[in-house]
């Protein structure tokens, strides 16, 4: 990975896919911001987003580190927002679920 992240680096503990663990260790700077932003809020508005990412996060060109974590299957697009991958909230899921035992 690029730039170490504590928040990706425990969630690629729990992935069994290699190919989902490859994306997530090939990361660019920008792309580990905009994943973590969704991990901590896995789905939210389109707008807020992007004013919230460019604002608060400080990434330089929102729509374009989003589209590229669209593409790589990281991130999904609805009806005015974006989410986590359904295979990353599952790995989230998992994460809870071995917490509270």
């Amino acid at each position: 990975m690029n730039s170490k992240s504590k928040i990706i680096s425990n969630i690629i503990g729990y992935v069994k896919d290699e190919e989902l663990k490859s994306k997530l260790e090939n990361l660019t700077q920008e792309e580990i911001k905009v994943l973590e932003y969704f991990m901590q809020n896995v789905s939210v508005g389109a707008i807020a987003a992007i004013r919230e990412l460019k604002s608060l996060y400080r990434v330089e060109d929102p729509k374009y580190v989003i589209r590229k974590l669209i593409e790589k299957g990281l991130l999904e697009q609805g009806y005015g927002n974006y989410s986590l991958s359904k295979s990353l909230r599952e790995v989230l899921l998992s994460i809870i679920l071995a917490s509270r035992m």
